[in-house]
């Protein structure tokens, strides 16, 4: 048995140049989620042959996911399931209009945030690995009966659910990467 994780391609919403606050990082977020993925930016070969052995192919309900599972596997019929979408991201300091910062660092500060529990609006870290919990036990339900399982998601989450398959006695056989398409296989011990 097998189940694969792999990163959607590069999304097409790459606006991240200019200084913003609080409000325009919480419209920046709805943009990126809105966003498809760059239609140049290609998988790797490793990637597709994955892809393309997957007796079951689930993806993630937004955009980019569901483009790139388009991408790899064009004649498969794909799941889209709202179980893998993304861990979200809190917005801080939203009562600090003033206070601008470049979006990379508004990213790497709200994950920080939502690690150490601050998530209003959004689910929390804690109710993110239930969900991962739940996730990884319909992977190997799907596995059991299917074989193959490929999941087209998002990085953060996907490392949520490689930890539970990884309690529930299964091995990571590749590298674990948070680069665009990477695929991250799982197997049954």
């Amino acid at each position: 048995m097998e189940i694969t994780l792999i990163r959607h391609g590069k999304s097409a919403w790459q606006e991240k140049k200019r200084w913003i606050n609080s409000a325009q990082f919480s419209q920046w977020i709805a943009a990126y989620d809105a966003a498809g993925i760059c239609q140049d930016h290609l998988p790797p070969s490793e990637t597709l042959k994955k892809a393309r052995k997957a007796s079951v192919f689930i993806t993630s309900a937004l955009p980019r996911a569901v483009q790139s599972a388009e991408h790899l596997s064009p004649l498969c019929a794909v799941e889209k399931n709202e179980l893998f979408r993304e861990a979200e991201l809190p917005v801080p300091f939203s009562s600090i209009r003033f206070l601008r910062l470049p979006v990379s660092l508004w990213l790497a500060l709200a994950r920080i945030c939502w690690f150490c529990g601050y998530s209003p609006g959004v689910e929390s870290y804690s109710q993110a690995v239930v969900r991962a919990e739940r996730a990884s036990q319909l992977l190997v339900e799907y596995a059991k009966l299917h074989e193959t399982v490929v999941v087209v998601g998002h990085s953060w989450f996907h490392k949520l659910v490689g930890r539970q398959l990884i309690k529930k006695g299964w091995k990571c056989c590749t590298s674990k990467s948070t680069s665009y398409w990477h695929a991250c296989t799982y197997i049954a011990e």
